[in-house]
């Protein structure tokens, strides 16, 4: 058998300093919070360039989190649509769909079982306002195709600040 993903094999080379870090959090106790998350999130931040990073629990919160802000700040409201792979995990149309917003399944890219970016304008609409690409299998998914199929021809008046697309 051919293994599909070998993720021992990918990890190999980072075991020992995995094992230590991993170590270090058992040892401290400090299991939520604590300064190795404080730590994570400054060096985040910093490596990313932004302000601030904060460090949950998993992906599922994490775009929860993400959706909301822009519920929040007006950009996304009850109803729109938010694309998103059709071979996901669960939780990205939990995130969706726990923010009364729509998941719109795309099929995957045959060779690279990433979201199929031709495929995107075919599922674009008015009420569009969101592509969450996901990484599968080691393979990026993003691409300047990919930013450039959210511009589309879909009107918006959201004062420039549509996830999905610029307007």
């Amino acid at each position: 058998m051919i293994p599909f993903l070998d993720l021992q094999k990918v990890n190999a080379r980072f075991a020992v300093e995995l094992n230590r870090a991993s170590a270090e959090v058992l040892e401290s106790g400090w299991y939520i919070l604590g300064d190795k998350v404080r730590q994570f999130e400054h060096e985040l931040a910093s490596y990313t360039g932004v302000k601030h990073a904060i460090g949950v629990a998993n992906g599922l919160d994490a775009l929860r989190l993400i959706l909301k802000a822009y519920i929040e700040l007006g950009v996304m409201k009850e109803g729109d649509e938010i694309i998103v792979p059709a071979n996901t995990y669960i939780a990205t149309l939990l995130a969706v769909s726990d923010n009364r917003l729509v998941p719109v399944p795309v099929d995957p890219d045959l060779f690279s079982y990433n979201l199929d970016i031709e495929a995107i304008k075919d599922y674009l609409t008015p009420e569009t306002r969101a592509i969450v690409p996901v990484h599968l299998y080691g393979r990026v998914c993003w691409s300047n195709q990919l930013e450039d199929s959210g511009k589309g021809e879909q009107p918006c008046d959201h004062r420039g600040q549509c996830p999905g697309h610029r307007c």
